[in-house]
């Protein structure tokens, strides 16, 4: 039984071991999944929880700078279609082409100015021959001259009008492509702090590798660690199964030993009674039998314990195996998360190698794009030449063509000479005019054969112009397609409405502003009006409370002589008491005489005569004394009387004192609440100067900036003006002279006129222009000192308005009476001033409702302002922010949701 209760309580025991084990299990598991781990292990598992968050960064960040990169490439085909730079690294050729191009605008200006200057010179010639033309009804031969000469010239002057019109549509060309350089170089500076940011990025995603390799080391380490756990766990598990198996056979040899104990014994008991002589024998074999049993019994707890410890053993490694099967399962977890990292990293590369060879396809684009331009330069170069050569022809030409018109000139007026002065001699002069027109015809001949060299030449020249013009229509095409690319990028970068609606919107906020400004002064001169009847109304309350305390202070002293009359009455009143007390007294005393003189018989009838006249004096003047007592009563009831209504009518004067010092209290409170309000009313009306002022000062810097571009564009036009003005001078004096000889010419000059015309009329537009933005500069101005005056205005009549205040608070604190206390315990004062506390409460309603709606009509303005204007939000953030109280963090909040 004992055996028996001792292996219930082990197993009792056990069971309740292992329940206590597998509830701390739990509650561990619950408690902390990664408690049961070690420290290392848990501090690398805070390791990459950190890395976890930061990886989605990392991706928001790569995804950013993967779009910047795309805008940067784009920015680089731009750059390498329109200029000669190959790369982000050959930023110093930009400048060389920018020089290029400004030196081939110098030159085709130059070019076109001698164009210009010797057709105006030939024009003033051609029209000067028309003018001696003109006076001479001569030969048809010299008119042939003439109108050949005229001929040529206009053939010079189409061809002079077709090289300007291509010198315009170049500048046009160059003036393209400058603005393009522009935006580009600004492309170029944006996108060189892009790859800045992708030189960081680089280096994070560097870091982030060696991060993961370090990770996968540890992985590594995790899985040698946990095979090196799974083979001890295999190797304890083969223990135990050799443990058990051992238990299982010393339980059956102790079965086995039972069963031949309890044999044993049965023959003992036999051998007992029927034979005494073998006691010694069994009692040996007993002893042995019980030896081998304690042996038995002293073996089998040792094997218990060792089982049990190996159980334990075995627990603890189930339990490690557990811990590492979930860092296993936490790692494979992470080296999956990590390969995911990995083949964004190599995303990351592919694409880097995109961009790698994107740049060097650009850089050959760019290299190929020098090259045709470097051609042009060259093509541009012989056209040049090729000009001056043709210049330089056409002047040999011109001044052949002069000698022989001079020649022509003299000649014909010999013969108006000759003509005029000798009509017999005109038969011979005939012949000689015949002979000289045969001269004038032969030097014709030549002249022609001259021509028709000149348009052989000329033909030559129009074949070149025509390769040069398709030449140049290819490069028109491919200016054709860099225009459309940059139409493209500028289609989503108009900002002139944008910038046109900030303008209206600026000019409604500033006659909104100008007209709260209004409202403010107005507001301003009825806190004026109302703060003089308010001074006029404390003045009066003031000569009526000093009136009323000189009341007072009589009314006190014919208190204080009543209360001493009634005094003096009253001591007058205990005199008479004392002395109708004696006199009582007294006649008590005469009574006791009278009634000892009526128990005396023997007094004579003189003495109660004389007793008699005694008594009735005596009387007499108790009477007497009675009168005075009851005229005493009446004087003091009248007196009492009078007390009471000279204290009603100094409660009623008190009542008015109090009423006139609570009118005051609250005209006073008035005050302040209107200059609180005119203080909020001025905070408002800065921070709107301010805003205006601010708007002012970007809207003049604009102005500024327009002005200026408009004064260069303006130089510009008056020295094209003034090279103008010098044509059509040179125009003019060559249209008088070939004005009646070619009416081509005479057309010609009409257009020339007409454009004229037509650059002086975009001249004078652009003066009034200018003309209207100054006066749109001065109106600005005059608006800035026009708020300034209004400003100082308003500071003035704010401190004069405090300065009156506190002059108020300070008397109505140095006149304040000590007896407002017991007088506002009247029930009427009570009714009255909760009267004049809801009234006073209604008007402070009605102001801090109007003060919130000028408050949310101001926030409102600034808030639409920030949203529409993206230009000012830089200087509106901080209005805004005070406005709403906005910290730090919300104002990054705010900026980002914005974006």
């Amino acid at each position: 039984m004992f055996k028996q209760l001792s292996q219930l309580g082990k197993n009792f025991t056990d069971e309740l071991a292992k329940g206590l084990t597998d509830e701390l299990n739990e509650g561990q598991e619950l408690f902390d999944k990664n408690s049961d781990l070690p420290v290392e292990i848990q501090a690398k598992l805070r390791k990459f929880e950190k890395y976890e968050q930061k990886y989605p960064l990392l991706l928001n960040a790569y995804k950013a700078e993967k779009a910047k990169l795309e805008k940067v490439v784009v920015l680089q085909k731009i750059i390498c279609e329109n200029t000669p730079v190959s790369s982000l690294d050959d930023l110093d050729s930009l400048t060389s082409f920018f020089q290029n191009t400004n030196l081939k605008v110098e030159m085709l200006n130059g070019e076109v100015k001698r164009l210009t200057s010797e057709k105006n010179e030939k024009q003033v010639e051609i029209e000067a021959l028309n003018a001696k033309l003109s006076g001479s009804q001569g030969s048809g031969d010299a008119d042939r001259s003439v109108e050949a000469v005229e001929g040529h010239s206009s053939e010079f002057q189409h061809r002079l009008e077709e090289q300007e019109k291509v010198n315009e549509s170049l500048r046009r060309e160059l003036e393209t492509k400058d603005k393009e350089l522009e935006r580009t170089t600004a492309d170029l500076a944006s996108s060189k702090k892009n790859i800045g940011e992708s030189v960081t990025i680089r280096a994070e995603l560097e870091t982030a590798k060696a991060k993961l390799t370090d990770s996968e080391q540890m992985f590594i380490n995790k899985e040698k660690a946990h095979l090196e756990i799974t083979s001890e766990l295999d190797s304890v598990r083969r223990l135990l199964e050799q443990k058990t198996m051992e238990l299982s056979q010393a339980v059956s040899k102790l079965d086995s030993n039972r069963s031949t104990e309890s044999g044993v014994s049965k023959g003992a008991s036999k051998t007992k009674n029927k034979k005494r002589k073998g006691k010694n024998n069994a009692y040996r074999v007993e002893h042995q039998q019980e030896v081998t049993n304690d042996e038995r019994e002293r073996g089998t707890p040792a094997e218990i314990r060792q089982l049990t410890d190996l159980q334990q053993e075995f627990d603890a490694l189930q339990v490690k195996y557990d811990v590492s099967l979930n860092d296993l399962d936490t790692s494979r977890q992470e080296l999956q998360s990590l390969k995911e990292t990995n083949a964004g990293i190599e995303e990351l590369r592919n694409e880097k190698e995109d961009y790698h060879k994107q740049l060097q396809d650009t850089k050959e684009q760019l290299k190929f794009k020098k090259e045709e331009l470097d051609n042009n330069k060259e093509i541009l170069k012989s056209v040049g030449n090729e000009l001056v050569s043709a210049k330089d022809q056409l002047k040999k030409l011109d001044s052949g063509d002069k000698v022989k018109v001079d020649a022509l000139k003299s000649e014909l007026e010999s013969i108006q000479q000759k003509h005029s002065e000798n009509n017999q001699s005109y038969e011979i002069k005939q012949n000689e005019l015949v002979e000289k027109v045969s001269s004038l015809e032969a030097e014709m001949a030549t002249l022609t054969e001259e021509i028709q060299k000149l348009g052989a030449a000329l033909d030559v020249s129009q074949k070149e112009y025509e390769e040069l013009s398709s030449k140049l229509k290819k490069s028109e095409n491919t200016n054709a397609k860099l225009r459309r690319e940059n139409e493209s990028l500028t289609e989503g970068v108009r900002e002139v409405p944008a910038l046109r609606k900030s303008e209206s919107n600026l000019r409604s906020s500033l006659l909104q502003k100008e007209k709260t400004i209004v409202y403010l002064e107005q507001q301003v001169k009825e806190y004026s009006a109302k703060e003089a009847q308010t001074n006029k109304l404390l003045r009066e309350s003031k000569a009526e409370s000093t009136k009323l305390t000189a009341k007072v202070d009589q009314l006190t002293k014919l208190n204080e002589e009543m209360t001493n009359e009634v005094k003096k009455s009253e001591q007058s009143m205990e005199k008479f008491i004392k002395n109708n007390g004696s006199l009582s007294e007294k006649l008590e005393v005469l009574n006791e005489k009278y009634e000892t003189l009526k128990n005396v018989k023997s007094v004579s009838h003189e003495q109660v005569g004389v007793i008699r006249r005694q008594c009735d004096e005596l009387n007499i003047k108790l009477k007497e004394a009675n009168k005075r007592i009851g005229f005493l009563e009446d004087e003091l009831e009248e007196s009492v009387l009078a007390s009471h209504e000279k204290t009603k009518e100094l409660t009623s004067i008190r009542r008015v004192i109090a009423e006139g010092q609570s009118n005051e209290e609250l005209k006073i409170q008035k005050l302040e609440n209107s200059l609180a309000a005119a203080l909020e009313d001025k905070e408002r009306l800065e921070s709107d100067f301010a805003l205006q002022t601010t708007m002012l000062k970007q809207r003049t810097q604009e102005l500024k900036q327009t002005n200026e571009t408009l004064k260069l564009h303006y130089q510009e036009l008056q020295s094209k003006e003034k090279s103008y003005v010098t044509e059509i001078a040179k125009l003019k004096s060559s249209k008088e002279e070939v004005q009646k000889a070619s009416s081509a010419g005479s057309g010609k000059a009409h257009e020339l006129e007409r454009s004229l015309l037509e650059m002086r009329n975009t001249l004078s537009s652009s003066e009034k222009k200018l003309r209207e933005l100054e006066v749109a500069n001065g109106n600005f101005k005059e608006l800035n000192s026009d708020l300034t005056q209004k400003l100082d205005r308003i500071s003035k009549n704010y401190k004069q308005i405090s300065n009156q205040l506190a002059a108020a608070k300070e008397k109505s604190a140095s006149r304040r009476p000590s007896r407002s206390n017991s007088v506002l315990s009247i029930p009427d004062q009570n009714t009255n001033d909760t009267s004049r506390r809801a009234s006073y409460s209604d008007d402070r309603g009605k102001q801090s409702q109007s003060d919130t709606n000028d408050k949310i009509a101001y926030i409102k303005n600034v808030l639409l302002g920030f949203l529409e204007h993206k230009e000012q939000r830089e200087m509106l953030l901080p209005v805004v922010s005070t406005l709403l109280q906005l910290d730090s963090s919300d104002e990054k909040r705010l900026l980002v949701s914005i974006r």
